[in-house]
């Protein structure tokens, strides 16, 4: 809390997941060999791609960015994601929806009009189908959707109390089919068309609409890793298999922990970027580092 006490609370909130069909992972890859086989790889790449971000941030993409926060977790299947949050200058913070509505959308592109934008949409921006019509998604907490899909429609963007904005979604008859499933505006998560088109992956950003969301913001950043416990039992051939599988997720995780080491640097803007590791870096899956500018 002492960092929103003095930079107040952050006004956007970014996350990227890494895309494993990325070019410079599949060029560098052997015939037959996937981006699992190759973490590290996987985790230089995604360590370029975050430091290209932090630099359009840092030269005012947003506007005037006086500090970011972020944490690079790993999901199941090893790929790294990254959750980020922006502080702006009082006088670059986001208030107007006509500015919001050109910095971000939450509607299908138009596929004869940009249809670059809309595989990339498409492809990485549709929220899986949920409620009533798939009452067994993984999303699905008490009967709803945890995440509040699929959205309502509505003809221009609002602020919401203490909240995300409620972006515009209208019912302008765009529709995306796949697998038999019909998606609309409803189930367009939020994105940067500039940014989604440049780095090619799934590209969330949401704006800080209030003093509310500084908690769940919080909560986010912080959470920690997920923890189980391990019991290895059967042939010795199955322990094997399973002790490999563990290894090869921990190279991962220590893979990206060499490409971020525990620094403090003042360069010719002064910035300064301290990274926080825990203690014991085989039981976490998760660093924060914090930039700000003095």
């Amino acid at each position: 809390m002492a960092i929103y006490r003095y930079f107040y609370k952050p006004d956007l909130f970014l996350t990227i997941i890494a895309n494993p069909k990325w070019p410079e992972i599949l060029h560098s890859l052997f015939p037959g060999q996937t981006a699992t086989d190759c973490l590290d790889i996987v985790s230089w790449v995604f360590e370029q791609k975050k430091k290209a971000l932090l630099k359009l941030i840092d030269n005012g993409f947003f506007g005037t960015t006086i500090a970011h926060i972020h944490t690079i977790e790993f999901q199941k299947r090893g790929l790294p994601h990254i959750h980020l949050l922006i502080f702006l200058y009082s006088q670059d913070r986001i208030r107007d929806p006509h500015y919001i509505n050109s910095m971000i959308s939450a509607q299908l592109p138009s596929p004869q009009l940009q249809p670059l934008l809309y595989a990339k949409v498409t492809k990485y921006m549709i929220h899986g189908l949920c409620g009533a019509d798939n009452p067994q998604a993984k999303c699905m907490v008490n009967g709803k959707c945890s995440k509040h899909f699929p959205k309502k429609y509505r003809e221009r963007t609002d602020w919401a109390k203490d909240s995300y904005p409620l972006y515009a979604r209208p019912d302008n008859g765009l529709v995306f089919e796949c697998n038999g499933a019909r998606f609309t505006n409803q189930y367009v998560v939020s994105y940067c068309s500039q940014l989604l088109l440049f780095f090619d992956c799934h590209f969330n950003v949401e704006i800080s609409a209030g003093l509310g969301t500084v908690k769940y913001l919080s909560k986010y950043i912080y959470k920690g890793p997920d923890r189980a416990t391990i019991e290895i039992s059967g042939r010795m051939q199955d322990k094997i298999r399973l002790i490999w599988m563990v290894t090869l997720l921990v190279q991962q995780k220590l893979t990206g922990r060499s490409l971020n080491s525990i620094y403090m640097e003042s360069h010719q803007q002064s910035n300064v970027f301290l990274s926080i590791f825990p203690i014991n870096t085989m039981s976490t899956s998760m660093h924060t580092r914090l930039s700000m500018k003095c």
